[in-house]
């Protein structure tokens, strides 16, 4: 959406256009080195491809984190645009451009080597994108292509859910095409491929591991250990070729951890023996992350066995009061040794009191508790399942909504951090010139960098207040003073 108008804006505006630009109105502005960047966004207004539409993109790039570099970055593309293709930038791309050259060192860069990927940044995506070949270069360009467009339309302002199911579309295409890429390479036939964690729940990171699960079927005439070795092979192809860095960057960190007995276990089970380990074995944190299990690739009849079979684990008929307290110990442990390893809690969007976590977890134990006699609880998105508990009743309209907003605020907070440097990080910054940059990625389109700041600590404030409290009150059973939250 455009910036609204912003006295301080336009009249720096105003100077650029005259070739005067107001070094103090940028200092107001926020930006880290005024005077150098007065001479950069003075010389892209002059640009002639830039200065017809500079209406359009320089109100955007005055508000994004970094103006005076995403100056020298629009300049630089515009000039190699001319000389490389014989033509301008595409004029409808120059708003959400420099919104992102503003914004982002790591796309900078990624431009620089791609300046072609600019074409097309306006818009909505497409409803159907294809899904790429089955190449592991291809799938990586696919990714970073991707990303580009996910960051211009978050900066737009577009509400978080699209931009957590469009990263989440991405990588279940990306990963399929690299499921198919190790079949091909190591022979055999292909394992199910599930998603777990945020992907699973159609709600991942800008810059996330991949929680998965491998597990495959087994005929009565299958050599076991054969099948095992080789479904083994395709699956430590598929992670190191996804994860092995390249100049073009590298496809998904892959996190195979959740799989039965963690650590210790094969990477990918028969279903059958999969289904016997959580019998006799699961744990309740177990049970709370098959909630967000969902079928990526592979073969149907292996998916929807499993899906099907280990429903009534998750959800189990009979209501269960225990699954609270369950919950409840989980949150409190990892706070706990987060603590004792020297994290900063208070600083951490994810793990911390009133953070990512609570809302998930919070959602999760309702889920477990009432999940087996309503089915329409039984979902891995945390907004869908927010939803669903206010229409079953399960939590009043008030607290819903109050958590979506939240959740939503607290999310595009995460993607703004992560765009920066493609960095999976959820460290909210504790330095004045950071917290301004993050305000910036967020849309807080207040002119001077006092007022936006003091806006963006105000809500992140607010925020986790009114999540811990939430929280508090349905799982930890006590107040505020009483948890130390």
């Amino acid at each position: 959406m455009p910036a609204p108008p912003d006295a301080l804006v336009e009249a720096l505006i105003r100077g650029i256009e005259r070739g005067a630009p107001e070094v103090s109105a940028l200092e107001r502005l926020g930006d880290p080195e005024p005077r150098r960047s007065a001479g950069a966004l003075e010389a892209a207004a002059r640009q002639p491809d830039l200065a017809p539409h500079r209406s359009a993109w320089l109100p955007a790039l005055l508000l994004s984190a970094r103006p005076g570099a995403g100056a020298d970055a629009l300049l630089g593309l515009a000039d190699a645009s001319r000389r490389a293709r014989g033509r301008p930038l595409d004029p409808e791309a120059l708003a959400p451009l420099a919104r992102v050259l503003g914004s982002s060192p790591f796309l900078v860069r990624l431009l620089q080597r791609h300046p072609e990927w600019s074409d097309g940044l306006a818009g909505e995506p497409p409803p159907d994108p294809a899904a790429p070949a089955a190449d592991w270069a291809a799938i990586r360009t696919a990714k970073y292509r991707g990303l580009l467009r996910v960051a211009a339309r978050d900066l737009a302002g577009r509400r978080m859910d699209g931009s957590l199911r469009e990263l989440s579309d991405l990588a279940d295409g990306c990963l399929a095409a690299a499921l198919a890429c190790a079949v091909h390479e190591r022979g055999g036939e292909p394992p199910a491929l599930f998603a777990l964690g945020k992907l699973g729940g159609r709600e991942l990171n800008f810059s996330s591991d991949v929680d998965l699960l491998f597990l495959y079927g087994l005929q009565p005439d299958d050599d076991e250990l054969a099948r095992a070795r080789q479904v083994q092979d395709v699956v430590r192809s598929f992670k190191s070729q996804l994860e092995e860095r390249t100049e073009e960057g590298f496809g998904y960190r892959v996190d195979l951890d959740l799989r039965p007995e963690g650590r210790a276990g094969t990477l990918a089970n028969p279903v059958e023996a999969a289904l016997s380990y959580y019998e006799a074995f699961g744990a309740d944190w177990e049970r709370q992350m098959l909630i967000r299990l969902r079928p990526i690739s592979g073969p149907k009849a292996e998916q929807e066995s499993f899906v099907r079979e280990i429903t009534p684990f998750v959800y189990r008929g009979l209501i269960d009061p225990g699954a609270i307290a369950g919950v409840r110990e989980i949150k409190l442990r990892i706070e706990a040794e987060r603590r004792a390893g020297g994290v900063d809690l208070e600083a951490d969007l994810k793990e911390g009191p009133g953070g990512i976590r609570d809302v998930e977890f919070l959602v999760q134990a309702l889920q477990l508790i009432r999940g087996g006699r309503e089915p329409a609880l039984r979902t891995g998105n945390v907004l869908a399942a927010l939803a669903a508990l206010g229409q079953s009743g399960a939590l009043a309209e008030g607290i819903v909504a109050s958590l979506i907003d939240a959740y939503r605020w607290l999310r595009r907070a995460e993607h703004a951090l992560q765009m920066a440097e493609e960095r999976q990080t959820h460290r909210f910054p504790r330095d004045a010139r950071s917290q301004l940059e993050l305000a910036r990625r967020m849309g807080y389109h207040d002119g001077d960098a006092r007022v936006a700041r003091d806006r963006l600590l105000e809500d992140w404030t607010n925020v986790r207040a009114e999540v811990r409290r939430h929280f508090e009150s349905l799982l930890l059973g006590t107040t505020e003073t009483e948890s130390g939250g």
